[in-house]
């Protein structure tokens, strides 16, 4: 069983041309980076292609820790983050990371992880299977 969708929580050094380097090993290990943020030397990647991006930033000697994501579809429209935030803090469900994968006709699809996988699966009807 493959591990699904995973953040990688990376942190590189302060200097010019880090993201570079992590960005073309990915591509030399023929890894799509699905969504990404950094903040400063602080970068999280979002990919599928779980092995080969453990393996590219083991061999750079880069330190990383993962998070399994979810993912939902939703309206592309005022209000659908709203429903779809308070169906899971109503169920107690915290939100702990939030990505846009794409937009397209109408639709949002969304991953994101929580604190509480069971209970969000649950409460949004997500019958992926998702190792432990």
């Amino acid at each position: 069983m493959g591990e699904g969708r995973l953040e990688f929580k990376i942190e590189l050094r302060d200097e010019a041309g880090q993201l570079a380097l992590v960005s073309r090993e990915f591509a030399n290990h023929g890894i799509n980076i699905e969504t990404m943020c950094a903040i400063d030397t602080n970068v999280v990647i979002v990919t599928d292609q779980v092995a080969e991006a453990r393996m590219a930033l083991s061999s750079m000697g880069i330190n990383f820790s993962t998070t399994q994501l979810l993912s939902q579809s939703m309206p592309d429209k005022p209000g659908a983050l709203a429903d779809f935030s308070e169906r899971l803090g109503e169920a107690g469900v915290s939100i702990t990371s939030i990505y846009v994968l794409s937009r397209i006709q109408g639709a949002t699809e969304l991953a994101f992880s929580v604190d509480d996988m069971d209970k969000a699966r649950a409460v949004l009807n997500i019958h992926e299977s998702v190792p432990p």
